[in-house]
């Protein structure tokens, strides 16, 4: 009886080790792994069914890393579509700025980001003023460990010379857009333990750049009490000396023990500041 029990195990993945070998798996950025039968793959997105169901379901690409066919064929998407991994305010750069509202399919959604660019003379360059706008977009996106900034709308508004009766209006370029990223953090991969601040970076309201943050010495510590998770994403419950009104932030990197924190103040007119927090585990 026994080993008939056994037996009965063992054809049971059998059967399931070859059923999985007869699907494809679809690896998103995030590290989730999903077995399907992949159906289309259009210039934006990836249509496929779970196993055993007819129901179409589409993924955008920006959230796949690669597919593995059933044939042990491999098909890489990341780099076709220029998505970085971005992991806090230096890398603002490799931020992927879109207009299409498909490429944001399947990404994770962080907040809503934005920026105003004002000429300082009425002759200030328009697409100047956009470049600049944008890059503060990014900049804030990358903050909140986004690598994707999503345009809903921009507004731009020429110069106009006053006069006598009028008064002059200097050039402007508004941006706001939604921040997304393609991965999340885990709790897993925290490490637990006690931790020191070796770097930070703000964004502040009227600035366009990133600049370095003087923080007071402090030991952090990251265990159960202090991390929560809310929709997927990691959070250190933690109100820094150095940083007041700011009480909990975001884990947007975690590796070779060094965490990257994201924290936003906004104030009640809704002006932001952004920081990032470097992280080291003690020895």
């Amino acid at each position: 009886m026994y080993s008939k029990k056994l037996l009965s195990i063992a054809i049971t993945m059998c059967m399931a080790v070859i059923s999985f070998a007869q699907l494809d798996t679809i690896h998103k950025m995030d590290g989730e792994m999903i077995p399907a039968d992949v159906k289309e793959i259009t210039e934006t997105s990836i249509k496929f069914s779970y196993p055993n169901e007819s129901l179409t379901n589409t993924l955008g690409k920006s959230s796949v890393y690669k597919i593995v066919f059933r044939s042990g064929r491999e098909q890489v998407f990341a780099s076709e579509l220029n998505v970085a991994e971005v992991n806090g305010a230096l890398d603002w750069e490799k931020v992927q700025i879109s207009n299409i509202e498909s490429e944001v399919t399947g990404l994770f959604k962080l907040a809503n980001v934005g920026s105003k660019a004002v000429g300082v003379t009425v002759y200030a360059s328009l697409a100047k003023l956009q470049e600049r706008a944008y890059d503060k977009t990014k900049i804030a996106t990358a903050m909140l460990g986004g690598n994707l900034a999503y345009i809903i709308q921009q507004n731009t508004e020429e110069a106009v010379q006053g006069n006598r009766y009028t008064s002059t209006k200097l050039p402007s370029v508004t941006v706001s857009a939604n921040a997304y990223t393609s991965r999340k953090i885990s709790k897993k991969m925290v490490k637990k333990g006690d931790y020191t601040v070796v770097g930070a970076y703000v964004l502040r309201t009227n600035e366009f750049t990133v600049n370095k943050f003087r923080f007071d010495e402090e030991v952090i510590k990251f265990d159960d009490n202090s991390l929560e998770e809310e929709n997927g994403f990691v959070y250190l419950k933690k109100e820094f000396k150095t940083i007041k009104k700011v009480e909990r932030y975001k884990i947007i990197s975690s590796k070779d023990g060094q965490i990257m924190l994201s924290g936003v103040f906004q104030t009640r007119a809704g002006r932001k500041t952004y920081y990032n927090i470097v992280l080291k585990l003690m020895a």
